[in-house]
């Protein structure tokens, strides 16, 4: 039986079938994108990466509470096909929110294209509301400027397609509330695990890296430490002020 708040290295398929159904209140997924911009094109290739993806959406729809959210970060470049076998699952699309981001100059490289500064999230799911803050601002909208992490920012850049804290923040602060259990099969560098221990969600996720887990455990293990830091400094500051 698998356990919260714990990253299994597995497979996602084999991870979420050991999912009980309608157990989860949230799902954020940022699964591989194969390159985008390859002069030659595979078709076994691309067959089988949209069965593994119809598959994984496909379970979602299964452990996903009634009252629940989905957010899929997915490539602008396939946005049509994806729609597509959403419209298929039956799987209700709420929102596409853009992610853009000027931060990226080596997805600006290639001299025969644009230069790409955005990518898709997807919110789709059961749930009647969500859970915006009650003062509008950037986030009630479907266009979010962040920045992709760098080496010598404070969400310091550890894995080559991490995403930022400060998206993560959104999606789960919005997306679910204090208690809820968030499930990520395309953990990654833990993102998603972090930003659920510093909001008081729980989680649950997976990925096959071994690498790519010792940086997110790395990463939790570092926010568990900030988090105790940090109610010492507030427990003194109490005692300050009486």
């Amino acid at each position: 039986m698998l356990k919260i708040n714990e990253i299994y290295k597995m497979d996602c398929l084999d991870f979420l079938k050991e999912i009980n159904d309608k157990s989860i209140d949230l799902i954020f997924a940022d699964p591989f994108y194969y390159p985008e911009n390859q002069k030659t094109k595979n078709a076994f290739q691309d067959d089988a990466y949209w069965k593994i993806t119809e598959a994984w959406l496909k379970e979602f729809k299964r452990v996903i509470k009634p009252t629940g959210h989905i957010f899929v970060s997915f490539s602008s470049q396939k946005m049509a096909k994806f729609e597509f076998l959403l419209s298929e699952l039956q799987i209700p699309l709420k929102s596409r929110v853009v992610w853009h981001y000027r931060n990226a100059g080596g997805r600006c490289a290639d001299k025969g294209q644009f230069g790409k500064t955005y990518e898709m999230v997807y919110h789709f799911g059961y749930g009647d509301t969500l859970n915006f803050p009650e003062q509008w601002g950037e986030e009630r909208f479907d266009v979010w400027t962040i920045a992709i992490p760098q080496s010598n920012f404070k969400d310091k850049k550890e894995h080559p397609f991490q995403k930022p804290k400060e998206l993560l923040n959104r999606i789960i602060s919005i997306g679910s509330r204090e208690g809820d259990l968030v499930l990520d099969c395309f953990m990654g560098s833990g993102t998603t695990a972090v930003v659920c221990k510093e909001l008081g969600r729980d989680y649950i996720g997976c990925d096959t890296d071994e690498e790519t887990l010792k940086i997110a455990n790395n990463r939790i293990s570092n926010t568990q430490k900030q988090s105790q830091i940090q109610f010492v400094k507030d427990k003194l500051n109490e005692k300050e002020s009486k």
